[in-house]
């Protein structure tokens, strides 16, 4: 729980008027973000799904990427709708009652399926990142929530509470409360999954584990889907985060001069770094998608303090994707949300341009020794 009241009013912002929405509607557009991980993914198919149950007429599911290979085992990935394709996009709807973006923390990170969010009659906002800037008609925010996927939870739980109070009928039968079934159960343990990294972030508690419990009762298979998620990569993945590792090196920031005491040993700041070039990806046939784990690779390393990780955007000439990852009280959200980007204190990223790595680089470590003052 928050400690910042005005945080702490983030949690189920605008509840009561999404359900009511949601209630009055006949047909909506679910979104995720811009290069998809599980969270957003999944938490969209799963949302989806509930609306459907739910009894709405027409749901559509859109992303501006197509679904990443590995991730084609999800349910439901096949009736996902790529708006940057013309077959794609001549099945969407002028305009829908209704639309929501999942784990997402701007319109612009919608990339041009924000062009579809936005022509809804009203549009929502479901997340749980703290850098969330409430951008939508209505927002669900909930900073308390370990991943999007419990949040989406909630809103089902939600409506289950409004048939319960007001018996709604669907068609000539009254109709029945929703249930998880096994893919419903899949898509939740998945972005229960990302978020939490496996278990393994600070963000794993108590209430994860009994949620993930529940889920297992209802379906989900932990070791698969583990196993699927982070164990199942393509020859050219490893590749690339093989010439990313061998090219990584360790920054080390005195910033003894700009805090009182001692933050961190020595107050100096080592920071794991490395980067991709589109020369690279296009050498090894690779994605950009094949890039997504290597981050998490830097944070094994020893004694380290951040990471940071930048990569080329293979669409679009000086436009840069980043990375940053914290094991110390620096908000990595708080600097990504400079850049064109935002997510958590401990993990965050960022799309930005820049003439080349090195500027870029420059740019972020002085956000980070700005960051760094101002909390001091």
């Amino acid at each position: 729980m928050s400690d910042n009241p005005v945080l702490a009013e983030k949690k189920s912002i605008d509840s009561e008027n999404i359900i009511a929405a949601i209630k009055n509607a006949k047909t909506a557009v679910v979104t995720a973000h811009v290069n998809p991980d599980g969270d957003t993914l999944a938490s969209m198919l799963a949302l989806a799904r509930i609306l459907e149950s739910f009894g709405l007429e027409t749901v559509h599911r859109v992303m501006h990427d197509e679904v990443p290979s590995f991730y084609k085992f999800f349910p439901d990935q096949e009736k996902v709708l790529c708006s940057m394709k013309d077959v794609d996009r001549e099945k969407l709807l002028e305009e829908y009652d209704i639309s929501f973006s999942c784990d997402c923390g701007s319109v612009q990170r919608l990339g041009s399926a924000g062009l579809i969010w936005q022509k809804a009659k009203l549009t929502c906002n479901v997340d749980h990142h703290l850098s969330n800037p409430l951008y939508a008609d209505l927002n669900w925010v909930d900073v308390n929530a370990t991943c999007t996927g419990q949040v989406v939870k909630d809103i089902m739980l939600h409506l289950n509470k409004l048939i319960e109070e007001e018996p709604l009928h669907k068609g000539t039968a009254l109709r029945e409360p929703l249930s998880i079934n096994e893919d419903l159960a899949t898509l939740l343990f998945i972005t229960l999954l990302t978020d939490t990294g496996g278990f393994r972030h600070s963000n794993t508690n108590a209430e994860v584990f009994t949620w993930a419990a529940e889920l297992t009762n209802q379906g989900a298979e932990p070791s698969k889907l583990f196993n699927l998620l982070f164990n199942q990569m393509p020859f050219r993945t490893i590749k690339v985060i093989g010439a990313a590792l061998d090219a990584a090196e360790i920054i080390e920031l005195d910033i003894s001069d700009l805090i009182s005491g001692e933050i961190i040993p020595r107050n100096k700041l080592r920071i794991a770094y490395t980067t991709t070039t589109k020369e690279l990806l296009a050498k090894l046939s690779a994605k950009e998608e094949d890039t997504d784990e290597i981050v998490d690779h830097l944070m094994r390393i020893k004694d380290i303090n951040m990471c940071i990780y930048l990569r080329e955007d293979t669409k679009s000439e000086s436009n840069f994707k980043g990375s940053l990852r914290s094991l110390c009280e620096i908000d990595c959200s708080k600097i990504a949300n400079q850049l064109n980007g935002g997510g958590h204190a401990r993990a965050a990223g960022f799309n930005c341009s820049a003439k080349s790595f090195h500027q870029l680089k420059s740019i972020v470590l002085e956000k980070i020794v700005e960051h760094i003052k101002d909390s001091n």
